[in-house]
């Protein structure tokens, strides 16, 4: 099949021409809307294109511009649109839309093109930002990584291809790299575009930033170090809360909301962020007509990834409503890093990419991920059915208790697969799945969710066969409660507060919780210390708030640390899902006082009258006001003590980090993305 593009983008009417030779009346048509783009004064924001296929002239992509009613945007095999709005949200917003009529595969390499024209210019930002920054100061430890991705890609791609046409996870594996080698072809002709010179983009540099969470366990498999962060010697920062609550409607009667809140962690100059929606109308296999339940999918992202890489997932199609997180896990155990391959084992993007596509219910999405385990990107995994809660209310579950064991032996490297089904209450509505390497491991929450009202993940693994094998435990021994999944302090805060998180105002509160205050009530000069996670877990406190800041702590400080917070909700008999989202490292708002409002008062002068003034024969009232305002200064400044201010760039001794792009303040509130298709 040709890949040919043609970019177009200096007037439609041009562009038309130099694609086909037009009816008189279709030439009528194209003046009328270009005349109607003229008249437009207001521009919106939204940047659209679409790509179109034939078998003739392979893939051609035109820019409409902005200001278009983009339910009437040609759709074409895929069209998209964008907005860069990270400087007033906090977040950029993708859309993708592909024609089901057409082949899968055309569908996954147009929607690729469609977004790597429309976002070329984040992409290489966010390079720049990240992996290029770090490439820099470590050239031979990172070609030897982008040699492996680029090895990995080439097994996978071929291995895929000949299996696409009867098995429905390896055609969505190969769906996965044909995306991925569609955004590159998009990528590198808009750069082209936009500078009028010949790009130096590099598809290994694509194949890096899809494989994030898989370098970090990588490196460690190779023995070399490109990220040294002592921080990563704490449990993961990112956590997730899945509460349910009841609500009352308006009609008087009573269902349960349920939540799914994330907080993703990692680098401040990683925060080139982007909520994505892929409607990509595909099929079970390449032979197959039957629909993929998972229609479309939505999820929190960065420039140049077809996954969320922090991983948070919102997933529809035909009575068809699941959400997922997950939360990053350690492994402190040498030996498991033998167990870590992604030449011989599936690397984490293509099976979260095939769970996401073809499961219907939990617990399938729990296998597919656990199928082909590279032992990279280890994780705690939530995953809830918002429509199937509704039918274990009504009792159309049966109740099952099943152990399921599977286990391989590959090289030597043996892979353990649990999967617990459970009882009680009914099964099939939550599901939790630890992936750790050699190992998964998972369970139905089903009945723990309705007994307990909540469920929290939060870097410390709840199975005991996992803890032990990361040597979790061992580090309990050693360091105490910070790694204890049931004593550790964001433990016993979501324990704590999850009775009064019942809304989405209390639940962003509660995720992005910091420890400021113990921070300003401790400035004794701490002590010398040569133990790297010694040094650190002498401000734990500070470490272990849900909403964690490493730029505020006093040692080793970091620009790193939660970066968002994103919450889902829906009813359990109701056919939608909201989702709200807040891009920045928490901050609180400081209290305002005008002191040009104050009033005089008997409560107000007294707080301020003195003796003094018993002495003073007359009392001068502008004495007395400009008193009062000082007393009102003094009281305004004891509450802003513990105030977090926003992170600022230029305000912070991390300007000198790359942060090309980024807004300077991050002091952006709730979000909530409005979709077109």
């Amino acid at each position: 099949m040709s890949k040919m593009l043609k970019v177009v983008g200096a007037s439609w009417l041009q562009t038309k021409i130099s694609s086909y030779v037009l009816g008189f009346l279709g030439v009528l048509a194209i003046i009328a809307l270009f005349a109607g783009q003229i008249e437009r004064s207001q521009e919106d924001g939204n940047y659209a294109a679409t790509v179109f296929y034939s078998e003739k002239t392979g893939y051609r992509i035109e820019f409409w511009g902005q200001s278009n009613k983009l339910a009437d945007l040609p759709r074409g095999v895929a069209r998209a649109y964008f907005r860069l709005d990270m400087k007033t949200t906090g977040w950029s917003l993708l859309e993708v839309e592909t024609d089901g009529t057409y082949r899968d595969d055309i569908q996954a390499y147009a929607a690729g093109i469609v977004e790597g024209a429309l976002t070329s210019h984040l992409i290489h930002s966010h390079l720049d930002n990240t992996v290029r920054a770090v490439c820099s100061q470590h050239d031979r430890q990172c070609d030897r990584v982008k040699d492996e991705l680029d090895k990995s890609v080439n097994i996978w791609k071929s291995y895929a291809a000949e299996r696409e046409a009867t098995d429905p996870f390896w055609h969505h594996v190969s769906l996965y790299y044909t995306q991925i080698s569609g955004m590159y072809t998009g990528w590198k002709h808009g750069t082209e575009r936009s500078t009028n010179t010949k790009s130096d983009t590099d598809i290994s540099e694509l194949f890096w930033l899809n494989s994030m969470a898989d370098v970090v366990e990588l490196q460690r498999k190779m023995n070399i170090t490109i990220d040294n962060n002592p921080v990563n010697k704490l449990p993961g920062l990112s956590s997730a809360f899945l509460r349910v609550v009841n609500e009352t409607l308006e009609n008087g009667t009573t269902t349960k909301r349920i939540y799914l809140a994330h907080n993703a962690a990692g680098s401040y100059s990683s925060m080139t962020r982007i909520l994505k929606k892929y409607k990509l109308s595909y099929h079970k296999t390449s032979t197959d007509e039957a629909a993929v339940p998972g229609l479309s999918v939505e999820f929190s992202g960065y420039p140049g990834s077809v996954t969320s890489q922090d991983e948070f997932y919102i997933i529809r199609g035909d009575n068809h409503r699941m959400a997922v997180s997950g939360t990053t896990l350690r492994n402190y155990n040498k030996k498991l890093w033998k167990s870590v391959n992604i030449t011989e084992q599936l690397p984490v993007g293509p099976r979260v990419t095939a769970a996401n596509k073809l499961s219907a219910n939990v617990s399938s999405w729990g296998r597919t991920l656990a199928a082909h385990n590279s032992g990279t990107a280890a994780k705690q995994w939530l995953v809830v059915d918002f429509a199937h809660f509704h039918r274990v209310q009504q009792g159309k579950v049966k109740d099952k208790k099943e152990i399921v064991t599977e286990i391989t032996v590959n090289k030597d490297v043996k892979h353990t697969i649990i999967h617990r089904w459970g009882g009680g209450r009914g099964r099939g509505a939550a599901w939790l799945l630890e992936q750790v390497p050699g190992r998964t491991q998972s369970a139905d929450l089903t009945a723990a969710l309705l007994d307990n009202h909540y469920w929290a993940t939060y870097g410390l693994p709840f199975f005991k066969d996992v803890a032990e094998l990361t040597h979790v435990t061992k580090m309990e021994a050693i360091y105490g409660k910070m790694f204890s999944e049931s004593e550790s302090p964001r433990s016993v805060t979501f324990k704590q507060g999850h009775k009064n998180a019942t809304s989405i105002d209390s639940i962003i509160q509660l995720m992005r919780m910091n420890n400021i205050t113990a921070l300003n009530d401790n400035q004794t000069k701490l002590p010398e210390c040569s133990d790297e996670l010694n040094c650190i877990l002498e401000e734990a406190d500070l470490w272990s708030a849900l909403g964690a800041r490493g730029d505020i702590v006093r040692r080793h400080q970091e620009a790193y640390g939660v970066i968002d917070t994103k919450i889902v909700s829906g009813t359990t008999d109701g056919d939608s899902l909201d989702l709200v989202a807040i891009s920045s490292p928490p901050f609180t708002e400081p209290p305002k006082l005008n002191l040009t409002e104050i009033k005089m008062n008997k409560g107000n002068v007294a707080s301020i009258y003195t003796d003094a003034f018993d002495d003073e024969p007359t009392i001068d009232g502008l004495q007395i006001r400009d008193l009062v305002k000082q007393k009102a200064e003094e009281e305004l400044e004891m509450l802003n003590k513990d105030t977090l201010q926003p992170f600022q760039w230029s305000e912070s001794s991390f300007n000198d980090i790359t942060h090309e792009g980024l807004p300077d303040k991050w002091a952006f509130g709730t979000f909530k993305p409005q979709w077109s298709w």
